[in-house]
């Protein structure tokens, strides 16, 4: 999403708003748990400062992500806010070409921050946590559970 900045630069004006969508690749969710995301819907203000602008955007949408146990599709709605400066000084690896900012690739890191380390599908806890010849272990079962390779050895602890 490309941003004129026209405005600001030329005709001094403090803000610039900012409204309208983001189709995300498919090839940007291949190294991701994202399955598929919706247009990422982006509003805000470009604000200036002087010599540095800021971006002052909310945006919201929809992932797909896989359930933790059962690999399900979970719908995962997300809402971000991103406040952040962009100037000469900054941390950011944004630029200024002609006038324009691509806010692209500021929108697309912080929908990869926001993304959980696991969701879980509404009916996974419905599903059996043993099968045939397998068991889903917790931690507690595993603190229980005592490797019978090693269980002789408290034969030779004396207390």
């Amino acid at each position: 999403m490309k941003i004129d900045l026209s405005k600001i630069i030329y005709n001094n004006a403090y803000k610039v708003p900012i409204e309208g969508e983001i189709i995300i690749p498919d090839e940007m969710l291949i190294k991701t748990d994202i399955r598929r995301i919706s247009p990422v819907k982006v509003i805000g203000y470009v604000y200036n400062n002087e010599e540095e602008l800021e971006l002052d955007i909310n945006i919201t949408g929809t992932m797909i992500l896989p359930c933790a146990r059962t690999l399900k599709d979970v719908k995962y709605p997300f809402d971000i806010k991103i406040n952040d400066v962009i100037g000469q000084n900054s941390e950011n690896s944004l630029e200024i070409n002609q006038n324009t900012l691509d806010i692209f690739p500021i929108v697309w890191q912080n929908i990869l921050v926001d993304i959980p380390l696991r969701v879980l599908a509404p009916d996974a806890k419905e599903e059996p946590l043993e099968g045939d010849g397998w068991r889903l272990i917790t931690d507690e079962d595993k603190k229980e559970e005592i490797d019978p390779r090693l269980a002789k050895l408290k034969d030779y602890i004396k207390e």
